[in-house]
């Protein structure tokens, strides 16, 4: 058996300024031809890939696996050259008996809301009707008609906070090499579910989401699904098909159909049970003044979040912080992507007091500089690897890099976005989470997975940015109505 692999992996925000190159896939991952099979010790879904070909005795032909962090819309032209190196190397190949890609399943380019669904299509206009593709997909995914029709298997990562990278791969690379062997194309049966909910209560391992993937489970064992797939979609989206999605590969056309009708109805059903309570800084500064319990304090700015496609530029709660004069009697660690302040700060070198402008370098029209002075306490190498919190040894590079020093507050300044979840990016320049009265995370839910860890005691800030939990105050006008929570009472099977 010998199958294709590849990937091109990367979430977008349709309501971020942040802009990508193919440069940011260079520096976040890329890796191309042979340097696939020795792709390093990230445990992402490509080293799903090939320890399922091991296993196996599958033979896998590389081509091109490449990832950035997320932003708003990739551009045409960037996004044309990283389908040409895909699909330049698909092309070479021949006498291929499958395909296993590696996507994301919520990226946009600026003319294409679907960028996913080109890809898939222009793969399946090489490789012909008769070969079998499989992809995977993050449970983030807004899966569309054209990547349902596309695909003859699709897998979800089946974890939120995300730990299971590796493990889908192998699901997904498993679920193929089954189908070739077989002989077989099973049905995929896609429902649409017109919800869009926030990230920061889709855990798997409590509330909602869990009851849900009790459920599949079940359908799995009983025989209605080979393979289960439920997307919470990110609700930083506006296109059409926006929403929710149930995907079920099954062996029975009947069976799956009916699966994928009952999870859905589900998930309508619990749509209310995703509200998450958004909290003020004041107000947690608050309760923090009258307690202390020897634990931090962790403030989620997901509003902010380079995971979800945001800057990373807020300096809301660095202002509020300041305004509330917590420098003079807490300690407490925040991240901020500014460029050019973390050049000059880096430059100045540590133990150095600096004045500087911080923030809102990128989303320029969501907010102002604010004009600081700090000592310089640390500069930083700007490389780290990812423990728990993210794909496990992937190395993130943020960089020049500084920690800027004002009173108790310790500012990390980064060059370039990373993902912020994971305590390593704080202890990779020194700074320790857990001995913080409080700290700041820019991410949705995906910090959980370390920061559960050190504190229970976490709170989701209601702050401004292109990633908020409060979905009502983004501006949609291209999703289709009706759609929850903009609308509720209607019949939701109508509007599919």
């Amino acid at each position: 058996m010998r199958v294709i692999v590849g990937g091109l992996v990367q979430e977008s925000n349709t309501f971020s300024t942040a802009s990508v190159t193919v440069d940011d896939f260079r520096r976040y991952y890329m890796a191309a031809d042979e340097e696939l099979a020795s792709g390093g010790t990230a445990r992402n879904e490509l080293s799903g890939f090939y320890l399922a070909a091991k296993e196996r005795g599958v033979e896998l032909l590389p081509t091109l696996y490449a990832g950035a962090v997320s932003s708003g819309r990739i551009g045409r032209t960037p996004f044309d050259e990283l389908k040409r190196m895909l699909l330049s190397r698909i092309g070479r190949l021949r006498q291929a008996d499958g395909v296993l890609l590696a996507l994301h399943g919520a990226w946009c380019a600026d003319d294409e809301d679907d960028a996913v669904g080109e890809v898939l299509e222009d793969v399946r206009a090489i490789v012909g009707p008769g070969i079998k593709i499989v992809v995977t997909l993050d449970s983030h995914a807004n899966v569309t008609r054209r990547i349902a029709a596309l695909a003859d298997g699709i897998a979800g990562y089946r974890t939120f906070p995300h730990v299971d990278y590796m493990e889908t791969g192998h699901r997904a690379a498993c679920l193929l090499f089954d189908m070739i062997e077989d002989s077989r194309r099973p049905a995929v049966a896609f429902r649409k579910v017109p919800m869009i909910v926030p990230a920061e209560n889709q855990q798997t391992y409590r509330g909602p989401m869990r009851e849900l993937w009790l459920e599949a489970e079940a359908g799995e064992k009983a025989g209605a699904s080979i393979a289960t797939s439920l997307f919470a979609v990110q609700p930083w989206l506006d296109v059409k098909e926006m929403g929710c999605s149930v995907v079920v590969v099954g062996a029975d056309r009947a069976r799956a159909e009916a699966e994928a009708d009952r999870l859905a109805a589900m998930m309508w059903e619990r749509r209310a049970a995703f509200d998450v309570e958004l909290h003020t800084v004041e107000a947690i500064v608050g309760l923090l003044d009258g307690e202390d319990s020897g634990r931090p304090v962790v403030l989620s700015d997901s509003a902010d979040s380079p995971g979800a496609g945001s800057p990373g530029d807020s300096n809301y709660v660095l202002r509020e912080l300041l305004r509330l004069n917590v420098q003079h009697r807490r300690t407490a660690l925040l991240s901020i992507v500014d460029a050019e302040a973390a050049r000059k700060a880096s430059a100045a070198g540590s133990g150095s007091r600096v004045k500087l402008a911080v923030g809102h370098s990128i989303s320029t029209e969501a907010g102002l500089p604010l004009e600081i002075e700090a000592e310089v306490a640390a500069v930083g190498s700007g490389k780290f690897r990812f423990g728990g919190g993210f794909i496990k040894n992937l190395e993130a590079d943020m960089g020049h890099c500084a920690v800027l020093a004002i009173g108790g507050l310790s500012l990390l300044v980064m060059e370039n976005a990373v993902f912020t979840g994971d305590p390593a990016m704080y202890r990779s320049i020194g700074l320790e989470p857990a001995e913080a009265d409080i700290v700041l995370v820019k991410s949705a839910n995906q910090f959980r997975s370390e920061y559960e860890k050190l504190s229970s005691r976490i709170y989701i800030l209601d702050t401004p940015g292109a990633s908020t939990a409060n979905i009502k105050s983004l501006n949609f006008v291209n999703i289709d109505r009706p759609m929850y929570p903009f609308d509720d009472h209607f019949d939701w099977r109508q509007s599919r």
